[in-house]
């Protein structure tokens, strides 16, 4: 199993989240919530009696449990190991592309979206609300996301 750096455990709590047109930033936000709350159900299936076995004395938060898995990646179930190596490769992918998307965006999130607090979705909104007068860069970043989050499977 590989080490899930901590931007990338950061990074799957903030991008899971479909980018849709005509989504409003509530719908962002809820989308983004039940996204994260299937993913961890699915990760507690999966893992929920190696946590209790090796992990049980370990805070929850900031990633710790992740870490404490990884530490006992030999001794994992393979079906745990599958669902945490799934999630690291998905969200990875996931971030180097939003990653791109914020760098090809950042004219415009700092003048046509610079009054929107950010915060909820409302930058992926007013992005997407004014992809029609965005650079071809930012358009082509934005639909690479879009296509990206389509064809996973983050449930």
């Amino acid at each position: 199993m590989r080490s899930v750096p901590a931007v990338v455990i950061g990074a799957f709590l903030l991008v899971v989240l479909p980018i849709a047109p005509g989504l409003a930033e509530s719908d962002i936000a809820k989308t983004l919530q039940d996204r994260l709350t299937a993913r961890i159900e699915k990760l507690e299936t999966a893992c929920g009696r190696d946590v209790k076995k090796y992990c049980r004395t370990v805070t929850p938060g900031e990633g710790r449990i992740l870490y404490c898995l990884q530490a006992y990646e030999d001794k994992i179930s393979s079906k745990c190991d599958y669902e945490l190596e799934d999630i690291i490769s998905s969200t990875q992918s996931l971030f180097d592309n939003l990653k791109e998307a914020v760098l090809a965006c950042r004219t415009e999130i700092s003048e046509t979206c610079g009054k929107v607090q950010p915060g909820k979705g409302r930058i992926a909104a007013c992005l997407l609300q004014n992809k029609s007068t965005v650079s071809k860069a930012c358009s082509d970043a934005i639909e690479k996301l879009q296509s990206q989050m389509e064809k996973s499977d983050m449930n």
